[in-house]
C-alpha cells in the first residue's frame, strides 16, 4: 500500500527534525463539517519555536500549521460559511463556544481553546476537516496568495485594537508581526510611527508600509516619546526600550510571544502609570476586517512583499530551514490548489 494513501502532513519531530508523514484519512462526517485542501500554509515564528523546543506552552511532535488557505473539497448539510470551491482561511484557534468568555464575544479567552498546529493537530495536511464555523471565506478577486497573510496580519489587527491612542506609536521588530501591526495602525489612522529593525531589508519594507521612521536598534533618540509601543519581540532588551519610550500614561502593548517569563521594567511603569496589556491572537472579527483590507482600496498594491520564499509540500524541511535566514520575512509550504 502506498505509504501516503490517505495523504501526508508535516510533522514537526521530537528529534528537531521536519518530517513528511502518512496522515489519516480525512472526509465530511458531522453536518457542520468542511472538508480543506490546504493551497498556501504560511510559517511563523511560533511553530519554529515548536520545533526548537522554544515555545513556553508546546513541544514536539505535533502536525504543524495554522495560517492556511485553503480551498473547500465538501460540506456537511448544516454549513452556511463556505460551498465547495470557496478560497476560505480558517481561524486555527478552535474556542469551545459556550464558556463564559466564549458567550461574551472574547473566544481568544476562552480557557478550553485550542490552536490548530500547538495543542491540536495542525493544518499541513493533504486533506483536512474543520468546523465550519471557524472557516471564513476569502472575498472574490482576492488571490490565495494574498489571503494566506490574513491570520499574521489579523494578529497586528487585533493588537492594534488593545492600544487606547495611536497618536505616536512604536514598533519594536520588523518581522512579519511587526509588519502586521503597522499595517493595522496606518489602517486605524495613526499618526506618527516609528519602527526599530536590524535587518536592512525588513527596515526597506517598514518603510514602503507606511512608517514614518524606521531605525536600527540603539538608534532611538532618547528623547523620543510615544503614547503607545507595540514589542513584537517581547525579549528584556526590547521591553526595556519600549518602556523607556513610553510617555507617562501611555500603554505598552506585548505582542511577542516570549521563550518564558521574563523582567520588565516595573519602576517606570508603576511609577508613570504606564499601562502593561497583552494581546493574544485574534477574533473572528479581526480575520473580517483583515480579509475586507485586503479585499479594499487601502490595501498596499505590494502586499505580497511579505512573502519572501515558497515551498512545495515536499520540500517542507527545507521551508523550515529557511527561515532561520534573518533576510525570510515570510515563508510559504505550497499544495496545488484542486480549483
Amino acid at each position: 500500500m502506498n505509504a501516503f494513501a490517505h495523504g501526508r502532513q508535516v510533522v514537526l519531530g521530537t528529534d528537531g527534525a521536519v518530517h513528511l508523514e502518512a496522515a489519516p484519512p480525512a472526509a465530511v462526517q458531522a453536518r457542520d463539517d468542511v472538508l480543506l485542501a490546504p493551497v498556501h500554509l504560511g510559517i511563523c515564528g511560533s511553530d519554529v519555536h515548536v520545533l526548537r523546543r522554544a515555545h513556553p506552552f508546546i513541544a514536539p511532535p505535533v502536525v504543524t500549521g495554522h495560517e492556511c488557505v485553503a480551498r473547500v473539497i465538501a460540506t456537511g448539510p448544516d454549513v452556511t460559511s463556505c460551498a465547495p470551491g470557496d478560497l476560505v482561511v480558517v481561524n486555527p484557534l478552535i474556542s469551545c463556544g459556550h464558556c463564559e468568555r466564549c458567550r461574551e464575544g472574547v473566544a481568544n479567552q476562552c480557557p478550553n481553546a485550542k490552536v490548530l498546529g500547538f495543542g491540536l493537530p495542525g493544518l499541513a495536511r493533504d486533506r483536512v476537516v474543520v468546523a465550519g464555523r471557524f472557516c471564513h471565506r476569502v472575498p472574490e478577486g482576492v488571490a490565495a496568495r494574498t489571503a494566506v497573510l490574513t491570520e499574521p496580519l489579523a494578529v497586528g489587527w487585533h493588537a492594534a485594537g488593545r492600544a487606547p491612542g495611536l497618536d505616536r506609536v512604536l514598533i519594536v521588530g520588523g518581522g512579519p508581526v511587526g509588519l502586521a501591526v503597522l499595517l493595522a495602525v496606518r489602517a486605524r489612522g495613526a499618526g506618527h510611527v516609528t519602527l526599530v529593525e536590524p535587518v536592512a531589508s525588513k527596515r526597506a519594507l517598514a518603510a514602503a508600509f507606511g512608517a514614518d521612521q524606521v531605525l536600527a536598534p540603539g538608534k532611538l533618540p532618547a528623547s523620543r516619546q510615544v503614547d503607545t509601543a507595540f514589542d513584537c519581540v517581547a525579549a528584556p532588551a526590547t521591553l526595556a526600550s519600549a518602556v523607556a519610550a513610553t510617555v507617562p500614561g501611555g500603554t505598552l502593548v506585548v505582542v511577542g510571544v516570549p521563550s518564558g517569563d521574563t523582567s520588565v521594567p516595573l519602576a517606570r511603569t508603576q511609577r508613570w502609570e504606564i499601562d502593561i496589556r497583552g494581546t493574544g491572537l485574534y477574533l473572528d472579527r479581526d480575520l473580517d476586517a483583515v480579509l475586507a483590507f485586503l479585499a479594499g482600496p487601502s490595501r498596499p498594491d505590494d502586499i505580497t512583499r511579505l512573502i519572501t520564499s515558497e515551498y512545495d509540500v515536499e520540500r517542507a524541511a527545507d521551508a523550515f530551514a529557511a527561515t532561520a535566514d534573518p533576510e525570510q520575512t515570510k515563508v510559504l509550504i505550497s499544495w496545488p490548489d484542486p480549483a
